[in-house]
């Protein structure tokens, strides 16, 4: 099983999407979060599981995990069986445009 670290950056973006959604609900937002958790448990058991970024023209060597509304940006680290979560972005950012 790999470990998962987030970027700062990451930290931030997440913390946003948890914070705007609260505002129309809070149980929304909580089961946003689990459905978001769950998620990333599958993902250190299966780190391979999203796209690569040149699927979705992001110049970078990362990969792409959806969930719901957010694109979530990360990087293996094989050797040290680790996850980066570099960003996570709603998918009416114009987060392409970060990366390239």
């Amino acid at each position: 099983m790999y470990k998962v670290k987030y970027s700062n950056q990451a930290e931030v973006d997440l913390y946003d999407a948890i914070e705007y959604i609260a505002k129309e609900s809070v149980s929304i937002a909580l089961d946003y979060l689990s459905g978001y958790e769950e998620n990333i448990n599958l993902l250190q058991e299966n780190p391979f599981m999203g796209i690569e970024c040149k699927i979705k023209l992001i110049n970078r060597d990362c990969r792409v995990l959806i969930y719901k509304s957010h694109i979530i940006i990360y990087k293996i680290n094989s050797e040290d069986h680790e996850i980066l979560i570099i960003r996570v972005h709603h998918q009416s950012e114009d987060y392409k445009n970060t990366y390239n």
